[in-house]
């Protein structure tokens, strides 16, 4: 199981929009995460629409969380940016194998990853970097 680029890059911009007090423009995040600036706005259209991300016009306008970060989970925003785990068929029921092995062990496994996805905020992941990297991109010895 893994992220899309969509789920990275999306996740990433939540991050970058949580760790700053005032909002960001495009161009700002487009320099801080090196994505393109079409994508950044595809990815920031959806989050918009998930009510994740709100944008401002004018001078001090520019891209700023809707809400708290303590209230924002990580299920959240993967549901924004339309994008999760990929995950069996047999997890959704759809497997044509009546004897899969499969079925009990994964959908457990599924429950459990979005169990987690739903308990973890963005303030938990701005506090876990706050606390093993100090702010500044690297571990403090």
């Amino acid at each position: 199981m893994r992220l899309s680029t969509r789920a990275t890059y999306g996740m990433r911009l939540c991050f970058m929009l949580a760790l700053s007090k005032t909002p960001l423009s495009a161009s700002q995040l487009v320099k801080q995460t090196d994505v393109g600036i079409k994508y950044l706005e595809q990815l920031l259209s959806m989050l918009k629409r998930g009510e994740i991300v709100n944008s401002y016009r004018g001078k001090s306008g520019g891209y700023m969380l809707a809400r708290d970060p303590g209230k924002i989970t990580v299920g959240d925003m993967l549901d924004a940016l339309e994008d999760g785990f990929d995950a069996p068929a047999c997890v959704f029921g759809c497997c044509d194998d009546m004897y899969c092995p499969n079925r009990n062990v994964l959908n457990k496994l599924n429950d459990d990853i979005n169990k987690v996805l739903d308990s973890v905020t963005l303030q938990d992941i701005v506090n876990d970097y706050r606390n093993n990297c100090g702010g500044h991109g690297e571990k403090q010895k």
